[in-house]
Formats: structure tokens, C-alpha cells, sequence
């Protein structure tokens, strides 16, 4: 490729993602901070189906918490079944990238039988030539990797790959963007639900707020459930017609 080609393919891709990123702003208003990861990633999917030469479908394998890799916003049952089907076996492209090499080109699938026997022999099966993967980096180490598959083989070159691997790097930092958005979201609500709880213990038993928290967490590590849990439950019972301080209308 080259730098006049570079440039311009940069150029075509990062319009792409501006326009991937006003989607997402509007759909944060729209759908609310609950399903905004999701919705930052079936963007990511269609923008990489659409922006990177030869891409036919995609998908996103996520790390999520304890390491657990699961399969997100498949374009299609195909690539959902085959980025599944890795986690479940222990081998693929997808979990090198995760975990390896950041970035995985497979220009004919039939060439890897020997790397993943049992993954590759799954994915011809299902009429895949040829894949890319690329790592989704955070902050403390890989995210996840974005999967991109095509029907026929010797389609993806060095060449697509750059294109793809610029693409993956934009869009690890818009999913990191909406992964805080989201845990920012998550927290604020548990305060409040936290706070609503002592408000709760305040007027029953009569005690301060530092008291009333302190019971929470007492309560939280005796019976092992999360703090912000024990709170749900409290504050779900006093809300329950009947109870002391609910009174129907």
C-alpha cells in the first residue's frame, strides 16, 4: 500500500467512525445508558462490515468478568456459532488475538487445520475462506477482539488488514468511552439505591446515617450478598403496601 493510499483509506475510515460516533451520541439519548455498550457494538459491527474491503459479516468477542470470552453482536447465527465455538473449545484466530498476538490473518482457511483442528474444520463447514481478528485493547490489557469473516479465500491481504487494524483501534476507544458511560451509569444508580436503603433504616430505627450505612455493610458481609443488593431488597419491602411508612393512596 502505498502512502498516498494509506492516507486516503485513514481518511475514508475515520469518516466512517465520525459518523459511527454521531449514531451512537444520538442512540445514548434514545436507549439510555443500560443498553449502551450494545448499541456501541452492533456499531461497530456494521461499521466494520461496511468501511473494510471484503468483510461479508463480523462479530465482537468480549472478555468479560473472571476472563469468560462471550460472543457479542453476531452479524449473523453464523458468526455467532463460530465465535462461540472457540470459547467452548479452547482455540481460534479470535482468542490468539485476545490473548496473543493482537492481530490474526487467515487468507485461506483451509491452510490452519493444523493450528485450530477442530475450530478451523467448523468454520469451512459453515462456508468461511478467510478471517481477520484484531485485539480490542483497554486499559489494563485486551478487551476483546473484533472478527472479521469473509466467504471466499485470499481475500483479506496485508493490505486489508491495515485498514482493519486502524478500524479496530478507533473502535476499542469508542467501546471503552461507552463501557464508562455505562459503569458511571451502574454506579450512580447503586448510590442512590444505597441511599434511599439508609434513608429506609434512618426512619425506622432511628439511627444516623453513618449508623444506617454500617448496618448495610454488616448485613451485606453477613449473609454474603452485595451491598448494593441488600439495599434493593430493603428498599423493594418498605415500598411493599402495607409496610410502616407506605401507606396506599
Amino acid at each position: 500500500m502505498s502512502e498516498q493510499q494509506a492516507v486516503s483509506t485513514g481518511e475514508r475510515v475515520g469518516v466512517e467512525l465520525a459518523r459511527a460516533l454521531e449514531d451512537a451520541a444520538r442512540g445514548l439519548v434514545e436507549r439510555g445508558a443500560d443498553e449502551d455498550v450494545e448499541h456501541t457494538l452492533q456499531l461497530i459491527v456494521r461499521g466494520a462490515i461496511h468501511t473494510i474491503p471484503h468483510v461479508e459479516q463480523a462479530g465482537v468477542s468480549l472478555v468479560e468478568r473472571g476472563g469468560i470470552v462471550t460472543a457479542r453482536a453476531p452479524s449473523n447465527d453464523v458468526v455467532r456459532e463460530l465465535d462461540e465455538l472457540q470459547t467452548d473449545l479452547g482455540e481460534g484466530p479470535c482468542l490468539d488475538s485476545i490473548w496473543y498476538e493482537q492481530r490474526t490473518l487467515i487468507e485461506d482457511m483451509t491452510q490452519v487445520r493444523a493450528r485450530w483442528p477442530r475450530w478451523a474444520v467448523e468454520a469451512e463447514r459453515r462456508g468461511i475462506g478467510s478471517l481477520m481478528a484484531f485485539q480490542l485493547f483497554a486499559d489494563k490489557g485486551s478487551a476483546g477482539a473484533l472478527n472479521l469473516y469473509a466467504s471466499e479465500s485470499g481475500v483479506f491481504d496485508e493490505a486489508t488488514a491495515d485498514t482493519g487494524s486502524l478500524f479496530a483501534t478507533q473502535a476499542a476507544l469508542v467501546l471503552h468511552s461507552a463501557q464508562r458511560v455505562h459503569g458511571m451509569a451502574g454506579a450512580l444508580a447503586s448510590r442512590d439505591l444505597i441511599g434511599q436503603a439508609k434513608g429506609v433504616l434512618i426512619e425506622r430505627m432511628g439511627v444516623g446515617p453513618e449508623r444506617a450505612f454500617a448496618l448495610l455493610v454488616e448485613s451485606s458481609q453477613q449473609t454474603n450478598i452485595k451491598l448494593v443488593d441488600v439495599a434493593a431488597w430493603l428498599v423493594g419491602e418498605a415500598q411493599k403496601p402495607g409496610r410502616p411508612g407506605n401507606h396506599r393512596r
